[in-house]
């Protein structure tokens, strides 16, 4: 009987304590008018084209004709052209990007151990098969493990497909996030042009 007795009362204190948690959260009625218009400043995210240096137009005469020369000056005002506006940003992107020396990519990992036998054995087999699709395994030691990597590449949907490529012969393969250097992207982006 006792136990029947303790029973209810924890679950009657159970259902209070729903009852009040459920009281307790109701939803306030917004307190401005329902034509409101939605207004937020976003001018802290544009970008400030106040550093533009817009070229300034000089009308010379000579003999009766008229030729203009552009010079930049600093005057603060917006460019006049969209076409200006972009030339300026790109060429602010390359002088923010001038030091970059690798970029995001993947790579393909054929192996990872410590063995090194297992490595150069895995690197004979990967440097015959990856030749018939276009890629080079290489051999990369980071303490204590040896990896065993081929490719280089910028998108992910690209990797994706050279690994179910080759997954047939390398089961084990899985694609890493890895730097890529820009040398590296440089060399296969002109032996592409050369091909074509």
């Amino acid at each position: 009987m006792n136990k029947i007795i303790k029973y209810r009362f924890l679950l009657f204190s159970i259902s209070l304590v729903f009852l009040m948690s459920l009281f307790g959260c109701t939803t306030t009625k917004p307190t401005s008018s329902s034509t409101s218009v939605y207004n937020e400043d976003l001018g802290a995210f544009r970008i400030a084209l106040a550093t533009y240096k817009a070229p300034t137009k000089e009308i010379t005469k000579v003999e009766n004709t008229e030729t203009t020369n552009t010079s930049n000056q600093t005057n603060g005002t917006p460019p006049t052209s969209d076409a200006m506006a972009v030339d300026a940003m790109l060429s602010r992107l390359v002088e923010k990007n001038s030091d970059l020396k690798s970029l995001p990519g993947y790579r393909i990992q054929l192996y990872t151990g410590s063995d090194s036998d297992k490595a150069n054995a895995v690197k004979n087999k990967a440097s015959y098969t990856l030749s018939r699709h276009g890629l080079r395994a290489e051999s990369v030691y980071e303490q204590p493990l040896f990896k065993i990597k081929a490719g280089y590449f910028i998108s992910q949907l690209e990797a994706q497909r050279q690994l179910v490529a080759i997954k047939d012969d390398f089961p084990e393969a899985i694609l890493v996030p890895d730097k890529i250097s820009l040398s590296v992207l440089r060399a296969r982006y002109q032996g592409s042009k050369e091909e074509e």
